[in-house]
């Protein structure tokens, strides 16, 4: 008996179909794999932004009252330098001093204070301090990249009940806001109370 081999037609159409379902596995393992990579990237935004977080809590909840020498000026009223541009931020930027630098046996030739600075640069958010809280004219800071992506960064002070956007007083605020807005992230507001602060509050009030 003759064998029956295939027509052309149906191996043209046998073809297509082995075509179209590699095209479409194709797309499924490209998105499937465009999701991972988005997934990760998404996951690694959340851990920095967690981290930088935690780096600017503690800074905040060490703050102490002295006055800030910035640049090798003289030093000044205020515990905290604040502002638009201050420190070359293209935005807002902040410096104040810090307790709690550890210096395990007084290893290094400093105190525990330590002379911290934010501000935001090219888009990227920095950290800034100095081996002493008196900085001399010129010292060039220790600089440490937070977040990049960065295009607004706004601070608000707590005193007397309401947020203010300056700070000019010759003491601390009971607690700072940071408004980061991030290009992937969109807007962002930290808020953290300042314990060597004194409450100005006897009934509680309003809390930052």
């Amino acid at each position: 008996m003759m064998q029956r081999g295939f027509t052309l037609i149906e191996v043209l159409i046998a073809m297509a179909i082995v075509a179209i379902i590699g095209v479409a596995s194709a797309q499924v393992v490209s998105s499937v794999i465009a999701s991972d990579e988005a997934s990760r990237k998404a996951d690694k935004r959340i851990t920095l932004l967690q981290r930088t977080y935690q780096t600017i809590q503690r800074d905040m909840l060490q703050m102490t009252s002295r006055a800030v020498r910035f640049n090798g000026g003289k030093p000044r009223k205020q515990f905290i330098l604040a502002g638009e541009n201050v420190i070359e931020s293209d935005d807002d930027g902040i410096v104040f001093t810090r307790k709690g630098w550890r210096n395990p046996a007084q290893m290094f030739p400093r105190s525990n204070l330590q002379g911290v600075g934010y501000r935001v640069v090219d888009g990227k958010l920095e950290r800034l301090h100095y081996l002493y809280p008196d900085q001399g004219a010129g010292v060039e800071p220790q600089v440490t990249t937070l977040i990049e992506g960065v295009i607004g960064f706004k601070i608000e002070y707590f005193d007397a009940k309401k947020w203010q956007k300056q700070w000019q007083k010759p003491s601390l605020p009971q607690g700072i806001a940071l408004n980061i807005t991030t290009q992937a992230l969109g807007e962002v507001r930290w808020q953290f109370l300042v314990p060597s602060a004194p409450s100005t509050s006897k009934d509680g009030g309003d809390k930052p």
